[in-house]
């Protein structure tokens, strides 16, 4: 399908709010969520990766908190396929987005959590006439930045 400014339902009902509070200038990226990135090599390997879902919000971040606004561009690509996934999954990755999210709120100074962030995620399904909670651990890791991996730092400098 043809998409014009919006972006998905996680991302207009989750993750634009939450940028708009908390890093207002990260709020016009039109698909914030899209996985469509690309970048320069010695920015990429200088950032943590988050595992999950919330790898390119995290990455969106972590760039514009080391880097600045003027290093992030964005392209419109004309054309999206974009395939609607069920509501249930949409909840799951919000509360992976979410992980992600309060994590670098925390780190940057733009929020004090005064718990740790919660891993079980309490789904909630209707299934003949009754509602089954079934608990699943969904956990945002974090990798390092590459450039903190030893075999990457021999193996870049056998290339070079």
């Amino acid at each position: 399908s043809y998409l014009k400014s919006e972006g998905g339902r996680v991302t207009e009902l989750l993750v634009r709010p939450l940028l708009n509070l908390f890093y207002p200038e990260l709020s016009k990226v039109f698909q914030p969520l899209s996985g469509e990135y690309a970048g320069r090599r010695e920015i990429l390997e200088s950032i943590p990766f988050s595992t999950g879902y919330g790898v390119e919000v995290g990455m969106l971040i972590e760039i514009y908190e080391r880097f600045g606004l003027d290093v992030i561009a964005q392209v419109n690509l004309k054309r999206r396929v974009h395939r609607n996934q069920p509501l249930s999954a949409l909840s799951m990755m919000s509360f992976g987005i979410l992980q992600t999210l309060c994590r670098k709120l925390q780190y940057y100074n733009k929020v004090k959590l005064n718990s740790d962030i919660n891993n079980i995620y309490n789904q909630i399904e209707y299934i003949n006439k009754e509602y089954i909670i079934t608990p699943l651990k969904l956990e945002e890791m974090e990798r390092p930045p590459m450039l903190e991996i030893k075999e990457y730092l021999e193996r870049k400098k056998k290339i070079a």
